[in-house]
Parts: C-alpha cells; structure tokens; sequence
C-alpha cells in the first residue's frame, strides 16, 4: 500500500524565507486593552449576547438539522443565523468555480468552517489529529465530514475520490491542519487532497475580531476551542472576508507534494504573506513546550539560596583562618541563646571550635618560650 507522506524540513527549498514558528501565532488574546469603565460597562452587554446567541444557535441548528444541506432555504437560513451569532461575512467571489470538487484555505479561527459555507454549501476534510471531539459529535458541526490520517494511503484516497463523486456538494478543506494569525506566513501544506486529480479552488481567508474599544485575537496559542468561540459571540462582530482564487489542477507528472507546494505559494501571494517549512505538528510542540511546567534552573530561588549559602560558608572560612593569626580570648560564652536545637547545636560547635583553637594557640606559646 503506497502512502503520501509529509516530507521532512531537509527536503524543503532553501529558497524559502526563514521565519521563526512563534511569529506564526498570537500568545496575547487582547491586543489593544479598553479603558477599565468601558470594559465594566460592556460586561452585561456581553452577558446578555452570550446568552442570546447560545439560545439562537440551539434553535437554528436544530432547524438546519431537519433541512436537506444542498436546499436553498438550508443555506438561506445558515446565512441568517451566522449573523445572529455575529458573523459579518464579506465575500469576493468573481472566481468562484461550480465545477471545483476541492475547496483549499489558509485557518485563522475555530469558526472558518462556518463563514465559508456561508458562502457556498461544502462538506469539511479534515485529519484525525486535528478533530475537537466535543464539537464534531454535534449535528450542525458534522457536515458529512470526511476524515484520513496524517499518512494518506491508497484507501483513504479512494474513499475522497468516492465522497467527491457521491456528494453534490465540495470539500472544504484547510491543508494547514492547524491556525495561525494570518499575518507573516502560511504553515506547510498537507499534501493528501493534492493526490486527487481534481480541480482545486483556494479560497482565502481573511477574520477581524474587534470592537470600537478592544481588539481580540481570534485564537492564541494553546487555547482551548470553547474559549475561541466565547470570544466570539460576547464580541458584537467578527468579521469575515473570503476571496476566492481561480481553480488550479494538478499539471501532468507532477507530485502532490509539488501540487500542494504550489498552491500554498498561490495563496501566500494573494494574502501577501510568506509559505513556510512548518507544519502542525511544529505547532503541537511549541505549545507542549511553552505550557510545560518550568524546572528548577540555576537562576531558581533555591539554586539562589544554595548558592549563598556556599558563598557564606567559603567566606566564613577565609574569616577564620585569617582569625586563626590572631591572639584568641578564652571568652567562648554565646552572644544569644538559639531558639531552635539547630540553633542551640550550631552556636554549640561555634564555642567548641574557638576553645580548641584557643588551647591551641596558648599550648604553642608555652613551648616556644
């Protein structure tokens, strides 16, 4: 059984721009922070969205759900409830091709599905390790979705092949696997939609999630799906604006991973952004990496403390030796009494060691004379 497999940084172009992975993701939710009154005053305004869309999505979905998916109403009222969610959706689509079986676009939030069957009906591709098992097992979120694993084998590409012909409707697909912030760079491409020798519509993407006194990332890195669609609906809008891309088919002998460098480079012209050699999987372990708990490095407080203990006890030993030349007293009283046995123990050799140099020194000059 051939399989299509992601090829490893080493082979990529090194013509390709060397951007770092962070730079691909937000780590702050709030960009621009409202004035405290402001953000007080919004509060029940939110509270009160939050609990409106909830109810609205609840009864809107359940109607989608009787709905066939290729009906016009079903996609009529889609259109509406996305803008009772505050969904703001602006479409470009002078490109738009009926006969593309594979819709191709760049991921920048949890709610992308949405805005581009808003546009145009579609069923979702998408990777086993990139499902949200929560959001997949509701009916409204399904879409008939047809799923492969990272490793594309021959069956799996059949069973796309024989989705594509069954359904009457596209296959959206974000080849990324995973979302970014749109700004500096598109992640690699996975290349198993790229095997099939069909036509390809890229559709960008573009999302803005702010209001007239607070700016929002619409997903950072290492946050959870909830809280990315939480934002969204105490927002009053998210807008959207998609383009759409004329189709692209794969050329004669050419390699899917080819096929896949080649759009992902049509897309990153068009959003004016760079391609890049990092792929989801590079996201996965800086988020382990930079959620994972920190060890106790030199610069710790208890490296710190032992440290100074070492320092104190190195310079408390010079201090005696220095002493040692010194004309002792036979005075060996402590100056305060420990509170503690440790105290007690230590004040204890303190005097012992004094009294042995003291007879030390007095037993010396008695024999010098």
């Amino acid at each position: 059984m051939v399989s299509v497999q992601e090829s490893t940084d080493s082979d990529a172009s090194p013509l390709l721009p060397n951007i770092k992975l962070e730079s691909l993701f937000e780590t702050i939710r709030i960009q621009v922070c409202p004035k405290y009154y402001k953000a007080i005053l919004y509060i029940p305004v939110s509270l009160i969205l939050l609990i409106v869309r909830l109810i609205a999505a609840l009864f809107g979905f359940s109607i989608l759900q009787l709905l066939p998916r290729s009906s016009p109403k079903r996609h009529s009222v889609f259109k509406r409830l996305c803008r009772t969610l505050g969904l703001v959706i602006e479409v470009d689509a002078k490109h738009i091709d009926d006969n593309a079986k594979i819709l191709v676009a760049n991921h920048l939030s949890i709610l992308d599905r949405l805005a581009v069957n808003a546009m145009v009906p579609c069923s979702t591709v998408s990777t086993e390790d990139f499902r949200v098992t929560i959001v997949n097992s509701l009916s409204f979120w399904k879409d008939v979705d047809v799923r492969y694993s990272r490793d594309v084998t021959d069956d799996e590409i059949w069973t796309l092949q024989r989705s594509i012909e069954e359904s009457s409707l596209p296959l959206l697909h974000f080849p990324e696997g995973a979302t970014t912030n749109g700004k500096i760079g598109l992640l690699k491409f996975h290349p198993g939609v790229f095997s099939l020798n069909v036509a390809i519509q890229p559709v960008l993407i573009k999302v803005s999630l702010s209001s007239s006194f607070m700016t929002v990332s619409p997903s950072v890195l290492g946050s959870t799906v909830w809280s990315d669609v939480f934002w969204s609906l105490v927002l009053p809008s998210t807008h959207y604006y998609l383009r759409t891309l004329p189709s692209m088919v794969k050329l004669p002998n050419e390699s899917p991973q080819d096929f896949s460098v080649r759009v992902q480079a049509a897309i990153s012209s068009a959003l004016n952004v760079e391609p890049t050699i990092h792929t989801s999987s590079d996201k996965m372990e800086l988020t382990k990496r930079l959620l994972a708990p920190v060890y106790v490095s030199s610069s710790s407080p208890v490296s710190q403390t032992s440290n100074q203990m070492a320092e104190g006890s190195l310079q408390n030993s010079k201090d005696f030796q220095k002493s040692s030349h010194k004309k002792l007293t036979m005075d060996t009283s402590a100056e305060t009494f420990g509170k503690t046995p440790k105290e007690r123990m230590a004040s204890y050799r303190d005097r012992r060691a004094i009294l042995l140099e003291a007879a030390r020194q007095k037993y010396l000059e008695k024999h010098s004379d």
